[in-house]
């Protein structure tokens, strides 16, 4: 027996307005709801289970992915984008994938902005530093295919002093 998502998806909507119209205040706690949908729905939520347990990893994927954290040091080395605060470690290039931040084009950056810009105010301005990072970077950009990592690899190097430029004082 073969169920799909979008068919346990109107079920559970069914039992949800099931649940709604028995309650006059209009709330239903979660946990009400779950075992409501778990009893009515036993044998459906068996069938799809596999696709229910990709469904939530996909989600715990998204939500780790766009934790604000991002860092690059190789051993004995400075983090590269310690100084950045709230940069998601990860980013969407495409329907289903993420790439590492670090690891992201100047243009999977652009667009990953750019898709964000037509967002509320508050999904906006959770982006600024990350904003603002790509703007601080894009001085180092030699090529399109420049990642983010490079250009800070660049501008590190530029900005640190050469060895031979300390001075040593006794």
């Amino acid at each position: 027996m073969t169920i799909k998502l979008t068919d346990l998806r109107d079920d559970i909507d069914a039992v949800v307005i099931d649940l709604r119209r028995e309650r006059n205040d209009g709330e239903i706690p979660l946990d009400e709801a779950i075992v409501r949908v778990r009893s009515k729905l036993a044998d459906r939520i068996t069938h799809t289970a596999d696709q229910l347990i990709d469904l939530a990893l996909r989600k715990l994927i998204h939500d780790v992915s766009g934790r604000k954290r991002l860092s690059l040091a190789l051993a004995g080395q400075t983090n590269l984008f310690g100084r950045y605060s709230g940069v998601p470690a990860m980013i969407t290039t495409g329907k289903g994938k993420k790439r590492d931040t670090t690891k992201a084009t100047f243009q999977e950056a652009d667009n990953w902005l750019s898709a964000r810009e037509n967002k509320d105010i508050d999904v906006r301005s959770k982006n600024d530093k990350f904003k603002q990072m790509v703007e601080e970077l894009r001085p180092y950009l030699r090529s399109p295919t420049d990642t983010l990592e490079e250009a800070a690899r660049r501008k590190f190097e530029a900005e640190s002093p050469r060895q031979g430029d300390l001075l040593v004082v006794k």
